[in-house]
This record gives C-alpha cells, sequence and structure tokens, in this order.
C-alpha cells in the first residue's frame, strides 16, 4: 500500500489542525495525548527502577551488592506482603475520596513521583560499605516499605486518569493505543542502557551501578513524568453514586459457584511455582556469560544490553500473532498452548543449561510464549464474569478478586519460602556468597532443581485449567447473547427500551433458534470431527434457546417458591427495621463541593447517608434478593409479546 504525500499532507494539516483544539466530538487536543503518553515514560521508568529494590535474593541489589541471605529476605518479605493485605485497600480508599482542585488523579503524579525517584536515590548512595549486615537488611526493608506508601498511587493515577480525560470511550481507547505505543519506549531504553551502564561502573552485583542508574531513571523519570500532569486534564467528574455492597460471604457463596473462577485462579496458584526459571535468566546473563565467555565488566555490561534488547523483541511476533491464533484457536486453546509451550521451553533449558547460547534460544521461546497470557489473561477474566452475571445477575469482580487475592498471597509467600529457603538456601546452599555463581558447578545444578520446580508448576496448573475449564467461545457468545435479552425484556417491561434494542434481542433469539435447529438436523448425519464441532455448536445455542423457560426449570421454579413466601411477610415482620428512602442520600449527594469545606460536609453526609443504606441491605439482603428474582419474572412474562415474531421463526425453521 502506497503512501501519497497528500495523505501525509493531510495528516500533517491535522495534526496542526487539531493540536491545540479537539476534532469534532472529541475532547482531547492532540498536544495533551502527547503529552500523557511522553510522561509515561517516565512514570514507567520511576516504577521499573523501584522494582530494582525488591526483598529477594534473586534480585542482584539484594543479593549480591547487599549480600543480603535467603532466609531474612523470606522473613521480611513475609510481614510485607501481610501489611500490603491492609495497604491496598487504603489506597483505594484515599483515592475514591480524594477531592481537589487539580482533580481527582493529577494530584498524585505531582506529589508521588518525585518523592518516589528521591527516596531509591538516597537509598543508593547511603553508605552500605561501611554499615553492618543488620543495617544493610533494615536499610532495603525500610525504603522497600516507603516506597509501597508511595509508588503505588504514582502507578494507578496514571493508569486511571486516561479514564477521565475523555467521556468518549472510543477516544479513550485511541489515547490508551497511542500511549501505551510510547511509553512501552521506557523498558526498551532501559533494557539496553542499563546494562551498558552497569558493565562500567561495577556490574549490577555492585551498589555503584545503582548510584548511576537510579538518579536518571528514578529522578529523571519522575521530571518527565511531571508532564503527564502539566499537559493534561480531568473532564470528568467522578461521582459516588451508592451502591449496594453484595455482603462478603453471601458474594464468596455465590463465586464458588464458579467453576471458571476456579479454575483460573488454582491454575496461576501452581504457575506461581515457575518463578524460580526466571532467576535462570538472571543469573545467566549476568554470571554464567562472564564465566562462560570470559568477559570483563565492560563487555558483560554490552553484551547483556544486547540480549536484553534481543529478548525483549520476543514480544512483538508474538503480539501481532495472538489475535489471528484466539480467533482459530479460542482463547481456552490459546492458554493451554502458552502452558505446554513453556513446558517444551524449560525441558529445553533443562538438557541444554551446559550451552549456554542454546539456553538463550529456549528464553527466548518463553519470552514469546509468556507474552500470550498478557493477551488472554484480561479476555478470560471478562468471560469468567460473564459467566458470574449470566449465572446469578452479579458480576463480583470486587469480592472474587479480593478473596481469591488473599487465599493468592498466602499460597505466594509459601512459594517464595519454598524456593528462596528452603530449595535456593538449604538444599543448594545459596546464602550471601553470591560469587559463587560464577562457577558451573554450583549454577548448573541450582539452575536445574528451579526448572524441575517449573515443570511440576506447569504440569499440575495445567490439570485444574484442562478439567474445569470448559468455557468455549460459543458459550460465551451465548452467554453475552442472554445478558442483551435480558436487559432488552426488562427494559421492554420498564417502557426504557433504547434505539433499536428490541430489534437486536429478537434478531438475537430468532438467529440462534435457527442456528440451533439447523445444527440439531445436521448433527443426525454427521461423522468425526464435524460431529464433535456440531456438538459443542448446539450445547452452546441450547443456552440461548431454553432461556425462554428459564423460570419453568425444577431448580429455578424452587427458587421462585421461596421467593414468594419471603416477600408474603414485610421486612419489620422479619427484620425488626423500616425499609429507608434514598432521600436522604440523594440530598446529600446533591450538595457542592467547589471548595474544600464543601467536600468535607458532602462527604461527612454521604457515609452518613450510607451507613443506614448499608446496615438495610445488609440485614435484607436475602428479602432484596427475592424482590429482584420476582421483578425478574414479571418481566419475562412478557416474553411472548416482545418476541411476537417467534413462532413464525420456528414454522420457517421446522419446514
Amino acid at each position: 500500500m502506497k503512501i501519497s504525500g497528500e495523505k501525509i499532507k493531510g495528516t500533517i494539516s491535522s495534526v496542526k489542525e487539531h493540536w491545540s483544539k479537539p476534532p469534532q466530538g472529541r475532547y482531547v487536543p492532540y498536544k495533551e495525548i502527547l503529552a500523557y503518553s511522553v510522561g509515561g515514560i517516565g512514570v514507567k521508568s520511576v516504577i521499573f527502577t523501584i522494582y530494582y529494590i525488591g526483598l529477594s535474593a534473586t534480585s542482584l541489589l539484594a543479593g549480591s551488592a547487599l549480600g543480603l541471605k535467603n532466609g531474612d529476605l523470606v522473613k521480611l518479605n513475609i510481614i510485607a506482603t501481610v501489611i500490603g493485605l491492609f495497604l491496598g485497600p487504603l489506597r483505594g480508599y484515599i483515592i475514591d475520596n480524594t477531592r481537589s482542585s487539580k482533580g481527582k488523579f493529577r494530584p498524585y503524579l505531582l506529589y508521588t513521583g518525585i518523592p518516589s525517584g528521591v527516596l531509591i536515590t538516597i537509598f543508593a548512595f547511603l553508605p552500605f560499605e561501611t554499615m553492618s549486615y543488620n543495617q544493610r537488611l533494615w536499610a532495603l526493608f525500610v525504603t522497600y516499605m516507603l516506597l509501597q506508601l508511595c509508588y503505588p498511587f504514582y502507578d494507578q493515577a496514571y493508569a486511571t486518569l486516561v479514564q477521565v480525560m475523555s467521556p468518549n470511550s472510543t477516544e479513550r481507547a485511541d489515547i490508551i493505543t497511542v500511549s501505551t505505543f510510547i511509553y512501552s519506549l521506557s523498558p526498551s531504553i532501559m533494557g539496553f542502557v542499563v546494562p551498558i551502564i552497569a558493565g562500567y561502573t561495577g556490574g549490577l552485583e555492585h551498589i555503584g551501578a545503582y548510584r548511576v542508574i537510579m538518579p536518571i531513571f528514578g529522578i529523571g523519570g519522575a521530571l518527565i513524568g511531571i508532564l503527564s500532569y502539566t499537559g493534561t486534564k480531568e473532564r470528568i467528574i467522578v461521582s459516588k453514586d451508592y451502591t449496594p455492597k453484595v455482603p462478603f460471604f453471601k458474594g464468596i457463596a455465590a463465586g464458588i459457584a464458579n467453576k471458571y473462577q476456579w479454575a483460573r485462579s488454582l491454575t496461576s496458584w501452581f504457575i506461581l511455582l515457575t518463578a524460580g526459571a526466571g532467576n535462570i535468566t538472571t543469573w545467566y546473563f549476568y554470571y554464567g556469560i562472564k564465566d562462560a565467555l570470559n568477559l570483563t565488566t565492560e563487555q558483560q555490561g554490552v553484551m547483556n544490553g544486547t540480549l536484553m534488547t534481543v529478548f525483549g523483541a520476543a514480544a512483538t511476533p508474538a503480539m501481532l500473532l495472538a489475535p489471528f491464533l484466539i480467533r482459530k484457536i479460542g482463547k481456552r486453546n490459546y492458554y493451554i498452548m502458552y502452558m505446554v509451550a513453556n513446558i517444551f521451553c524449560l525441558v529445553g533449558m533443562y538438557f541444554c543449561i551446559e550451552h549456554i547460547w542454546v539456553l538463550y534460544v529456549f528464553v527466548w521461546l518463553r519470552g514469546f510464549f509468556n507474552t500470550f497470557t498478557l493477551i488472554a489473561d484480561g479476555a478470560m477474566n471478562a468471560d469468567v464474569l460473564d459467566y458470574q452475571q449470566y449465572k446469578t445477575g452479579e458480576r463480583l469482580e470486587g469480592l472474587m478478586g479480593q478473596f481469591v487475592g488473599i487465599i493468592g498471597t498466602f499460597i505466594s509467600m509459601g512459594v517464595t519460602y519454598l524456593l528462596q529457603t528452603v530449595v535456593m538456601q538449604n538444599y543448594f546452599g545459596l546464602s550471601d556468597n553470591y560469587d559463587d555463581l560464577y562457577k558451573l558447578s554450583f549454577r548448573e545444578p541450582l539452575s536445574k532443581g528451579m526448572i524441575m520446580i517449573a515443570l511440576v508448576g506447569y504440569v499440575l496448573a495445567l490439570i485444574p485449567f484442562i478439567t474445569m475449564y470448559t468455557l468455549t467461545e460459543e458459550q460465551h457468545d451465548s452467554h453475552i447473547k442472554v445478558l442483551k435479552i435480558r436487559a432488552a425484556l426488562e427494559d421492554y417491561a420498564t417502557d426504557s427500551l433504547s434505539d433499536g434494542e428490541l430489534e437486536e434481542a429478537k434478531k438475537i433469539y430468532a438467529d440462534s433458534l435457527e442456528s440451533f435447529e439447523k445444527s440439531k438436523a445436521e448433527y443426525v448425519n454427521a461423522t468425526g470431527k464435524e460431529r464433535k464441532k456440531l456438538r459443542s455448536k448446539i450445547k452452546a445455542l441450547e443456552i440461548v434457546a431454553d432461556e425462554k423457560e428459564r423460570f419453568n426449570q425444577p431448580k429455578m421454579a424452587a427458587k421462585v417458591k421461596k421467593a414468594e413466601e419471603l416477600l408474603s411477610h414485610s421486612v419489620e415482620e422479619l427484620y425488626g427495621i423500616s425499609e429507608p428512602t434514598m432521600d436522604k442520600y440523594n440530598e446529600a449527594n446533591a450538595l457542592p463541593e467547589d471548595t474544600k469545606e464543601q467536600a468535607q460536609l458532602k462527604s461527612a453526609r454521604l457515609k452518613e447517608a450510607s451507613k443506614e443504606l448499608d446496615l438495610f441491605h445488609k440485614k435484607a439482603y436475602d428479602y432484596i434478593q427475592a424482590r429482584k428474582l420476582m421483578k425478574q419474572v414479571e418481566y419475562y412474562s412478557h416474553w411472548d409479546e416482545m418476541f411476537e415474531s417467534e413462532p413464525e421463526i420456528i414454522e420457517t425453521v421446522e419446514a
């Protein structure tokens, strides 16, 4: 495809025209998009630099540069993880309640970025050479915890800012696409530059390297990141409308029935066992290659920078290939491919550990296949939530995410202890003399041990995923169709149908019935793969075809009967309380918040009004759910009226 001079001129003209003034129907001028995107390079540079300060001996900074023991770091990591369980919800609460003339998210870009950069720079210049072991250990832990109070606000604020820059969802998606492309330069630049800097400053296993790296990418990155504050605006006022809370244990009980959620969770927990395999890349980058090729520290730096660039490039072809593979084989098989491919790569790494260049080939392939998860994870999580909504009417992403996250946190702590203390320290003797990793006789069996554990992790992960995650693309498509039909039924009954909603629902139902009957007829004479394919299709279409009789099925009929019995009593009779109105909350929500005092008053009033509503929804949860169910029954009573063309469609199919 040729790009004409006219097209180039047109593009330049468009950029000039909309540099300060957005296109019609849009809200964000091009200069603001550029400021947000370039600022992202700085933000991500700060974040990636902070990652060097980790409570793990596999970190070259903690293990090699500071000489800290595995066991001690594991203990501190467990403490930090437990504290982190409380810090996460606290951060969410603070951000949710932020009211500022500068916006809801922008202030954190200004007030947390530079402190983070300064903090890691101060850390790098501490006199570690003269500090005792305990002083070095606690210096790392205190700095790590201070950063936990700071940089997550920075990262979250940048990621969320785009959601309030424009009320146009298409425009937001475009901004995300542009910004992601631009700020992805940050890891690429760091992947090439950092090893070279390290090569001329003693290597990443020496503190001197960090005294150059952290000011450049910490403070320098934070200064660039200010662009995302100065060059952007928040255009959407994020309101805090009252949303009934699902009681914790009620939500968990509903979520437990979601087998796909548990399949995903069990799989991810077993995959945690593969974390140790990532250490091998580090060990063979900084110890193995120097030992194998007899390189100087400077030569090692240049070689590492080149290799990091090559390995980083593995993600590009994977991302280009991903959409095609998902369309061809589906997300489930795509994810299975990722795990099976990793098993293949790990087997290759195990048997080729002595041949460093062959080892790097398998490391590159792992980077390629691991990119698949970046594409699949988000999409599968959305599918699971859609299924949850189809089954229960509630998506429960918050509750299930928290519950699964808490379990995952404790499992992660156990895996960390297993890998770093039991295996690396106690079994292989990697304690505080990391120079041992220069020795092939020490490095090789340790690496093979990590590979074997990772292999066990992937094999175990495959079992729940293959046996429990049976959700197909066709079934998910049917869930979405049913959710659209249910929404149309509700809107029809409440006289709030949007343009085209009824026609869309009728077409969905009619097309599904036609395809269902046609597939059943074809199945009779089909054989082999075609028969299997049709069976899967029929099973999926049955979800839509059976929706009309949803409340006539024994299980749902029993629920309806129970709901009718519950609603035969009053709220006062059952719970000893009166049902509150929304008046108090609505009055509070209508209060102005132009000044700090007004915002504080509004927040207090909303909190007071919410307490009364929360108490009612908690105590009368079953009653409220019963009322919802009976409303749905009423909606479904309009089915024949709404789908008036249904008999003709069935006759056509049968004919």
